[in-house]
């Protein structure tokens, strides 16, 4: 797959990620952990986010909701999610099918399923066989096939015992246990009084209990209500 661009700065990015050795790259190492990355502004990033007081982070802040963040790319793609009309969103349409997405890393995800198995470029495992189109997939089963729990990076909820490897399983915890009936959005069933806060828990109950009824409606027109005090 031949990637494209219109700034240099982006070309010496890619090049650098997806065509330099390893052992040839100038590494941008955490002070206060084992995180090393390529790019400069992802250690700052890490940084923030990992090591500093969140007393002393600027915080970003939606507009709309009580939703605040360290990185503005994280704020824009919560309120392109949550707070912008369909109508107005910019999509990214498959060229080959009439798939369409709000996320361009989607997109290209997508095409890969279009693409020959042959070229597609596979992430290996050094340490066994596995291998896959995801860096990311890589990243975590070295995570959690090949790292000693001493070198693991844990995320620990602050208000009980459990820990771990995942930071989405740590926010979903923090959702579902020590979240404030009041401040979560719940996913409401239109056919009877069932709610949740996961989607996925919202679709699981339609197709178990609702999938004879006429009048089932689609769990992508589903719509996340706030809790009415």
């Amino acid at each position: 797959m031949v990637s494209i661009v219109k700034r240099k700065d982006v070309l010496n990015i890619h090049v650098k990620c997806k065509h330099t050795d390893p052992g040839n790259i100038q590494w941008f190492k955490c002070e206060h952990y084992s995180h090393r990355t390529k790019r400069k502004n992802n250690l700052k990033y890490h940084v923030a986010s990992k090591h500093t007081n969140p007393e002393v982070v600027k915080w970003l802040q939606c507009e709309h909701c009580s939703f605040r963040t360290k990185r503005k790319s994280y704020l824009n793609n919560h309120i392109k999610c949550l707070h912008t009309n369909y109508g107005n969103l910019q999509w990214f349409k498959c060229e080959h099918c009439s798939h369409r997405t709000k996320w361009k890393h989607n997109l290209k995800n997508r095409i890969l399923q279009h693409t020959n198995p042959e070229d597609v470029k596979k992430f290996k495992c050094e340490r066994c066989s596995f291998r896959t189109r995801w860096k990311r997939c890589l990243n975590d089963h070295v995570k959690s096939q090949h790292t000693d729990c001493e070198d693991l990076h844990w995320f620990k909820c602050e208000q009980c015992p459990l820990r771990t490897k995942w930071k989405t399983n740590l926010i979903n915890h923090m959702k579902v246990k020590h979240a404030n009936p009041e401040d979560v959005k719940w996913f409401k069933c239109e056919h009877c009084s069932f709610r949740t806060k996961r989607k996925y828990c919202l679709q699981k109950h339609i197709v178990a209990k609702h999938t004879n009824s006429r009048d089932v409606i689609s769990p992508n027109k589903m719509k996340m209500e706030q809790t009415q005090t």
